[in-house]
C-alpha cells in the first residue's frame, strides 16, 4: 500500500509535534491537525478503494464520517507513532471500535523508532502484508477462514468474528446458523470440537451465500475447506 505524503506545511505541524517531549493520544484532537487528519483519510479511502484493510467490507459514500482513521500501533501506548504514514490506514468504524487499543506488536516495549517490518507485529499488517496470505475472505462482514496465526489473530483483535454475536438476538431467522454459532460460542479457541464447528458454519454458509458467490465458487470453497 502506498503511504500518504504530506504537503510541506504538513510536514512542519507534524515536525513540531515529533519535537515535543510531552506527546499524548489526546493531541489528536488537536484543531492544529485538521489538515493532516484530512489529508490521512483522502488518501487511505482512495488508496484502499473505499474498502476496510481487516473486514474489508466496501463503504462508498460521499462523506468520510463512516470511516476511522486507523493507528495501527495505538497512539494511547505509542503517541510518538501517531503520524507515521505506516502506522495509518482507514477502517470501518465496527473494525476500529474492535481494535480499539489492543496490543498488536509481536514484542511490546516502548520503542524509539517505528517497527516497519512485518515480523514485528501479530496482525495482518496493511503496510507489510498480503492479506490474502494470511486470511480468506468468504462473505465480507460476514465470513472469513484464517490461514496463518497472523490471520487468526487479526481476526481475533478486528473482531471479524462479530457476526456471531447475533446468536444471542431470538429474532435470529436460520436456526442452522444460530445452532452452529452457538456452539462456536460456547467452545473454547482450544477445544476440538471448535474447528469442526467453525468448519460446518462455513460449509452451511457457503451453501447459504451460494447465489451470491456462485454455485462454482461455493463448490470450490466447500472443497478447500474439506483439504484445509
Amino acid at each position: 500500500m502506498i503511504e500518504v505524503k504530506f504537503s510541506s506545511s504538513e510536514r512542519a505541524v507534524i515536525e513540531d509535534y515529533d519535537r515535543s517531549t510531552n506527546k499524548s493520544a489526546s493531541d489528536w484532537t488537536d484543531k492544529i491537525f485538521d489538515l493532516v487528519k484530512k489529508s490521512i483519510k483522502d488518501h487511505y479511502l482512495k488508496e484502499q478503494n473505499y474498502t476496510c484493510c481487516f473486514c474489508k467490507q466496501k463503504i462508498r459514500v460521499k462523506h468520510n464520517r463512516a470511516w476511522d482513521t486507523e493507528h495501527i500501533i495505538s497512539r494511547s501506548s505509542h503517541p510518538e507513532f501517531m503520524f507515521h504514514p505506516q502506522n495509518l490506514c482507514v477502517t470501518c468504524i465496527d473494525c476500529n471500535t474492535e481494535k480499539s487499543s489492543k496490543e498488536v506488536l509481536s514484542t511490546p516495549k516502548q520503542r524509539v523508532r517505528f517497527p516497519n517490518r512485518s515480523s514485528a507485529y501479530v496482525i495482518i499488517h496493511p503496510h507489510f502484508d498480503i492479506y490474502d496470505d494470511h486470511l480468506r475472505v468468504i462473505v465480507a462482514g460476514q465470513v472469513y477462514e484464517w490461514k496463518t496465526p497472523k490471520g487468526r489473530a487479526t481476526h481475533s483483535i478486528y473482531g471479524l468474528d462479530r457476526f456471531l454475536k447475533v446468536a444471542d438476538r431470538p429474532q435470529l431467522p436460520d436456526s442452522n446458523v444460530k445452532r452452529l454459532m452457538i456452539s462456536a460460542l460456547t467452545s473454547k479457541d482450544d477445544d476440538e470440537s471448535y474447528d469442526s464447528i467453525e468448519l460446518e458454519l462455513l460449509e452451511y454458509l457457503a451453501l447459504k451465500h451460494s447465489e451470491k458467490l456462485g454455485p462454482q465458487i461455493s463448490i470450490d470453497i466447500i472443497k478447500k475447506l474439506k483439504e484445509a
